[in-house]
């Protein structure tokens, strides 16, 4: 008989492609990724798969076995989901998957209100710009800027990310058609935040490119540039000034989403209202069209 972790960890790698980035998502280290799969290639006696030097692949045994695993996963999923779910007061621990900027300016400074109403629930704060699977209960609760389609959830927009520029007291002296940018990486071209930058810029060069707002934010403070923030961070720096254009810069719908089976929980519904309250009170909530 294999060790069902051991299944685990290779339906990790499988789903991924490489053991590097199976141990990220799992939060261990690359050495327990290989060892755990070597342990299950040796109990079904079977090899599963081919490790190349920055990759993984499938073996037709590794293969089939993945297409059983997976259904395995889903089923055992759902178990722990609906034990979860069900009216059970000493449930205490709520997963909540958010965008960074969510969790380090919003959600985490408004812990200690939810603490002294609810001392029994401790919340796990996971801050990812990634999409987090509720299904394979990688969180209880997700925010973010996509809306879910997945069978099962519940999903509902919590409220508005407003966006806006800012810079330093001193770089808002200079000439607006000697401005640079501070914006997103090549990779991140694609994002609707990026998309308007390119097009405000109007050919003005970007001094920075950085994923992370908050280094963003540090980049604007500094005299770097202008930087397009959640006005979340930027109204609440008194190092930044809020840029005042034309077009007025965008805002992003946030979606909270929850899987059905958990929805009753008490432990997960009193953290969902909370979170609700909160999102609300987000500055610009309410002021675009939905």
């Amino acid at each position: 008989m294999f060790d069902w972790q051991d299944l685990h960890f290779f339906l990790a790698a499988a789903r991924l492609g490489s053991f590097t980035a199976a141990a990220a998502e799992l939060g261990v280290d690359h050495a327990t990724v290989g060892r755990r799969v070597a342990r299950l290639e040796a109990s079904t006696e079977r090899k599963l798969v081919i490790r190349l030097p920055r990759s993984t692949r499938l073996t037709k045994d590794g293969q089939a076995l993945v297409a059983v695993a997976q259904a395995m996963e889903a089923q055992t999923s759902a178990i722990v989901r609906h034990l979860r779910g069900s009216n059970d007061p000493l449930q205490a621990t709520v997963v909540v998957s958010a965008l960074p900027v969510l969790a380090a300016f919003l959600i985490a400074p408004s812990l200690p209100v939810f603490a002294q109403a609810h001392p029994e629930i401790q919340i796990v704060l996971s801050a990812t710009s990634t999409v987090a699977s509720l299904e394979r209960a990688e969180a209880d609760i997700a925010i973010g800027f996509v809306r879910p389609q997945l069978p099962g959830r519940v999903v509902r927009q919590v409220g508005d990310l407003s966006l806006a520029l800012y810079t330093s007291h001193d770089y808002i002296l200079q000439p607006v058609e000697h401005w640079r940018l501070i914006g997103f990486e090549p990779s991140l071209a694609h994002i609707p935040q990026q998309r308007w930058l390119d097009e405000f810029a109007a050919g003005r060069p970007f001094a920075l490119r950085s994923n992370d707002v908050v280094t963003q934010a540090q980049g604007a403070r500094a005299g770097l540039g202008v930087a397009l923030l959640p006005r979340l961070l930027g109204d609440s720096d008194p190092g930044l000034v809020h840029v005042k254009t034309h077009p007025t810069p965008l805002s992003r719908k946030l979606w909270m989403s929850v899987h059905g089976d958990l929805r009753q929980s008490p432990a997960v519904r009193a953290v969902m209202d909370h979170l609700i309250e909160v999102c609300a009170a987000l500055p610009g909530t309410g002021d675009h069209r939905r």
